[in-house]
């Protein structure tokens, strides 16, 4: 994440931990079709009705899929979630209808991350409640989106600047694929909350910290701030 002008960052972390792991396993999924609430959801943890719902992505152009998220605007399916797989969900917006419900949401499901329909969310509301809007979308003003609590922590937007270029990849790790990148000087305001991941070493630098973004997650070591890119140190993913 930053670059020069950034401190010099190195503390000891864990091995890689997976950002969507569920603190609290969820009850049993409904029968397929069924719209009710999750009995057993730690915090912002959710999981569908359906079987097969595409997490979608667009490799070729992010940004698009990100503003307005829809089969078009996203064709690239990453995962294809079950009934019995949780998912944490980062933020929802507007995007394609989809069977009467118009929000889409930013979710990372363990192994990826991507958007989905939230149609298919096992709640019985279009608006999953204390998820904040994701900056950038059409509808939605970055500077006034609404910020969500979990646990009293508040989470993003948040803005980082990249002293250097880096990439945005599927997963807090270099061996993920990395579908964009933030380039050098550039300032982005969708930073959403931080996660401790692989550690990287460059420039001096030591961090295991990564950023998530709504399309992915960048190593903080590129960020201008401190170990955490300026983000508060309680706004974890």
């Amino acid at each position: 994440m930053p670059r020069f002008a950034s401190l010099r960052r190195s503390f000891t972390a864990p091995a890689a931990v997976a950002v969507a792991t569920a603190a609290v396993l969820l009850a049993t999924a409904p029968t397929a079709g069924a719209r009710t609430a999750p009995t057993a959801a730690a915090d912002r943890y959710h999981h569908t009705w359906a079987t097969d719902v595409n997490v979608r992505v667009s490799e070729a152009d992010p940004n698009t899929c990100g503003r307005h998220p829809s089969v078009a605007n996203c064709p690239d399916v990453r995962e294809r979630l079950q009934p019995s797989t949780p998912f944490y969900v980062y933020c929802q917006g507007p995007g394609q209808v989809v069977g009467g419900n118009p929000y889409w949401l930013m979710i990372n499901s363990g192994t990826t991350t991507g958007w989905m329909a939230s149609y298919y969310v096992a709640y019985p509301d279009n608006r999953l409640p204390d998820v904040p809007d994701c900056p950038g979308m059409s509808g939605v003003s970055g500077a006034g989106a609404s910020v969500a609590a979990r646990n009293g922590r508040a989470l993003g937007p948040y803005s980082v600047t990249a002293y250097e270029t880096v990439n945005i990849r599927s997963a807090p790790t270099t061996s993920s694929r990395a579908f964009d990148k933030i380039r050098a000087g550039e300032t982005r305001f969708d930073a959403l909350c931080w996660t401790r991941g692989e550690t990287v070493r460059d420039h001096g630098y030591t961090n295991d910290v990564w950023i998530g973004f709504t399309e992915g997650w960048a190593s903080a070591v590129y960020l201008k701030g401190d170990e955490y890119a300026g983000l508060p140190a309680d706004a974890t993913c």
